[in-house]
């Protein structure tokens, strides 16, 4: 049962750990780095991608280490927001700060001024990077190495208003970037799974994992 003091990383740390599954294991399941792992168990969202694949992790964990995921996805709601970078952040950063009526007006405006100018660099920033980066893709399902029937789902996240493709075949894509199809593998052995993430300013970014079929 979740205890509401604890945050969603500790209580993935805890499942982690009560199956006896190192984070460098973990980061080989989920094909990720190993940071991102820490940074998720230490609460770090500042470290990591976007939401969407946050939750994406979240989701790894749950079929890997076997349990529900929904109720850390609801401490996650709980405890954090998107912010408009689509970053995760806690609740009370997105509150309003009061300014102290001690500044005077001349330091006030200086500031003022200084923080839009930052705003906006950061900002502008991110929106190139955001331009020029292809869409990022993240295979939840299947794990690479696994044993799979020959009618195989195939879960994943992707940027939101992505086109996605998987072994050439278009899949449908939900607003927050999730989708799920089920494919067939024709061939018993050894098979590629090829998922590609194309933008709406056309870029694209391929994801692939090796799966064996078996009749």
């Amino acid at each position: 049962m979740i205890q509401q003091t604890k945050t969603v990383g500790e209580l993935l740390k805890i499942e982690r750990e009560k199956r006896r599954i190192s984070r460098s294991q973990l980061a080989q399941e989920i094909r990720v780095k190993e940071n991102f792992i820490h940074a998720l168990e230490e609460n770090r969202f500042k470290d990591l991608p976007a939401a969407v694949f946050v939750k994406g992790y979240i989701k790894a964990y749950a079929r890997i280490l076997n349990f529900d995921p929904d109720p850390m996805l609801a401490l996650l709601r709980r405890d954090f927001k998107e912010s408009a970078k689509g970053k995760l952040v806690p609740q009370e950063f997105l509150k309003p700060i009061l300014r102290s009526s001690s500044l005077s007006s001349v330091r006030f405006a200086l500031f003022g001024g200084v923080g839009v100018f930052l705003a906006l660099f950061l900002y502008i920033g991110v929106r190139w990077y955001s331009f020029i980066s292809p869409p990022k893709i993240m295979i939840t399902v299947p794990a690479e190495n696994e044993i799979v029937s020959p009618q195989v789902i195939i879960q994943g996240v992707t940027e939101p208003e992505s086109r996605v493709k998987i072994n050439s075949q278009a899949v449908p894509v939900q607003a927050d970037g999730y989708f799920e199809t089920n494919i067939t593998l024709p061939n018993e052995g050894m098979s590629t799974i090829t998922v590609e993430s194309t933008d709406r300013q056309e870029k694209k970014n391929t994801e692939q994992r090796t799966v064996f079929v078996r009749f």
